[in-house]
């Protein structure tokens, strides 16, 4: 949450995510927001449009500022191949929230919603422990379960990142009881325990974590021309493939979330509308099959 404190750079810059994602800007949403006065609302909305005169117009029906063309138009020329946008994107998310769309999001308090519900929210102590463990650089021991041995047993970790992929929490770790990196996920932790033995492990020594593998995706080739030329305009600005450089480590749960096809003789159209281009690059960072 931002608060009345921060400098008017930052200030600015929240305001265009406002103006730019929600296409207006008036003192109701920044006094919700940011648990402003009106007084300073109208502040803020001042010096931005000070600074931004031709981003703004005033529409007395809604007693708003409305973003103008000018201001989509600058903000497309700033990421012209819109490399930036996700990350704008999620920015604002963050900002204003993104709550899950049941039945208890009233009429009138929704608009942006998340379509589903999180199916593994991690324990908070065990995130919080392996948090801790990340900062002090120490080992853990867990109490887990797994598909190979769905019985609670004991692991010796030393982690390094926590990873949300897709739906799920997960934290990249060596593992001393099986003197590998591997990824455990938070939804089959049963314990937790902070040792105070230091990581044996770090992430400098985790090949796969370091390794920068680049992802080509393209349109499905079993997709018709005009669902090809629709997948183009969808996911690559109209050009013929997007590259991702994703770590090594990270690889199988970014084409999974993605839904590309690594076997488009068995993954097929509707389920899979994108496949991986380069396959060979690829292969050794994919799970096992």
């Amino acid at each position: 949450m931002i608060n009345k404190g921060d400098t008017p750079h930052q200030r600015l810059a929240i305001l265009k995510l406002l103006l730019i994602w929600e296409g207006r800007l008036n003192r109701a949403r920044l006094m919700e927001l940011f648990h402003l006065g009106s007084n300073s609302a109208s502040v803020w909305i001042r010096e931005f449009r000070e600074l931004n005169p031709e981003w703004l117009v005033w529409d007395t029906k809604t007693r708003s500022y409305h973003a103008t063309l000018s201001a989509y138009k600058a903000w497309r020329t700033a990421d012209p191949r819109r490399l930036n946008e996700a990350a704008f994107l999620r920015q604002y998310l963050a900002m204003v929230g993104l709550p899950h769309a049941s039945s208890g999001v009233a009429p009138g308090e929704g608009g942006v919603l998340a379509a589903f519900p999180d199916l593994s929210t991690p324990t908070p102590q065990h995130f919080a422990t392996l948090s801790e463990a990340i900062r002090l650089r120490r080992a853990v021991q867990l109490t887990y379960r797994s598909m190979q041995n769905p019985e609670p047993h004991l692991l010796v970790i030393s982690p390094h990142n926590l990873i949300r992929a897709g739906r799920r929490w997960h934290v990249r770790a060596f593992c001393d009881t099986r003197q590998g990196f591997r990824d455990y996920a938070l939804g089959r932790m049963v314990e937790v325990q902070l040792l105070q033995a230091s990581a044996s492990r770090g992430e400098e020594d985790d090949t796969a974590w370091l390794a920068s593998v680049p992802v080509r995706l393209v349109a499905h080739p079993k997709l018709s021309p005009g669902q090809e030329a629709l997948i183009r305009f969808e996911y690559f600005g109209n050009t013929a493939a997007r590259v991702e450089t994703c770590r090594g480590a990270l690889v199988s749960y970014f084409i999974q979330d993605a839904r590309a096809a690594t076997d488009v003789s068995k993954q097929l159209p509707p389920d899979y509308q994108l496949a991986v281009a380069n396959l060979d690059e690829v292969k050794p960072w994919l799970f096992p099959s």
